[in-house]
């Protein structure tokens, strides 16, 4: 089986790292992958690290449909079974490489298309709508929650047409190379203080004003605690500028896009305040270092935070609800730790990057065969 696997290439989220992870561990099970991008960006230079097949197509532009019959090409001379697009871009292309290149199209839904571009009025109304008629031209669609198919249902989508697979990472990686007092000191913090890690792209749909209007309200009981933004983007100099106004500039940290384990690793816990997710990758990263995670009970999230059990949920824009959860985790660090334990169990088991391969394979199957692997 054949697939080639259409992305932007621009991410530097958690869609860059599942498809890296689904790639890189679906090619030992004997499924031929190709990912091909229009920009080379940090997912290129990563794929060709780890030795996945990646092919580069120029776009002047996101409207270049000059890209399709490139594409085409690839299809052609690879014989590809199954095109599967990852986001907006790769979208439009699939709609229109649908017409001139006879395979089964799919698409992974991993965010809501409506909020992708919250904050920008023209790009909403652009992007999101032309995505949206794209997507209708798609045979099969993957969802990373249960949540989200039952979103596309909704929608008008056919129900029988839309599989779920969930996120997954490697839990058998060595983690011995890792040193708090080594990171401390690599990124000039203090080895006294307690961490709180925030990861995320700087983007409205995230609520990072939610997470720091929280971190308010704990420093007034905390004080030996600092609060670290693993993330950019378009809101990065707002957000910057709202810490100076609400005087957090001593308790918070802006790092940029690093690779966020080293910071999940040195923290108490991390959270998520997201107003929409699918099922992000970066609860598992969290879980995979027994870090427990205060987020918001949005999309497939609750399916592996039990509130109360292995971490703890609140509503979405509840920045009171948040704060209280925090200055909880912060003085309870046996209870913390003891969340966290809970939680890698529940990930390692049903959360595995070798669990998401095998579903895709199974998928791939079903929409090539009708048939299901045993």
């Amino acid at each position: 089986m054949n697939v080639l696997h259409i992305i932007s290439g621009g991410e530097v989220g958690g869609s860059r790292k599942h498809l890296l992870a689904l790639v890189k561990n679906m090619d030992k099970i004997k499924c031929k992958n190709i990912i091909l991008c229009f920009i080379k960006g940090k997912l290129y230079d990563e794929a060709l690290e780890l030795g996945i097949d990646i092919r580069f197509v120029e776009q002047k532009n996101r409207f270049d449909l000059s890209a399709v019959n490139k594409v085409k090409d690839i299809c052609k001379s690879e014989e590809i079974h199954i095109v599967n697009c990852h986001g907006g871009r790769a979208n439009f292309i699939g709609c229109f490489l649908k017409k001139k290149y006879a395979a089964k199209y799919v698409t992974t839904i991993h965010s809501d298309y409506r909020d992708d571009y919250r904050g920008n009025k023209y790009k909403t109304l652009v992007y999101s709508n032309i995505n949206k008629i794209a997507l209708k031209s798609f045979d099969y669609y993957i969802t990373v929650s249960q949540s989200f198919k039952d979103m596309l249902v909704e929608r008008g989508f056919e129900r029988n047409k839309i599989f779920v697979v969930y996120n997954g990472i490697d839990f058998d990686r060595d983690i011995s190379v890792m040193s708090r007092n080594d990171i401390v000191d690599k990124y000039g913090l203090d080895s006294t203080n307690h961490y709180v890690s925030m990861i995320g792209r700087f983007h409205p749909v995230k609520g990072h004003r939610v997470f720091l209007d929280a971190c308010k309200e704990v420093v007034k009981k905390v004080k030996d605690v600092r609060f670290i933004l693993v993330g950019d983007g378009e809101l990065k100099e707002d957000l910057i500028e709202y810490v100076q106004n609400i005087k957090l500039d001593d308790y918070v940290k802006f790092v940029g896009w690093q690779t966020p384990d080293e910071f999940v690793y040195i923290s108490d816990f991390t959270v998520l305040t997201s107003y929409t997710e699918s099922f992000p990758l970066t609860i598992l990263e969290s879980a995979f270092y027994k870090k427990t995670v205060i987020s918001t009970d949005v999309g497939g999230i609750p399916m592996l935070i039990e509130d109360g059990i292995n971490g703890c949920l609140i509503k979405p824009g509840d920045n009171l609800s948040l704060g209280k959860r925090m200055l909880e985790l912060l003085l309870d660090e046996d209870r913390t730790r003891s969340l966290g334990a809970k939680l890698y169990l529940k990930a390692k088991e049903n959360y595995s990057v070798k669990n998401m391969a095998q579903s895709y394979i199974d998928t791939y199957y079903e929409v090539m065969t009708g048939g299901r692997i045993q």
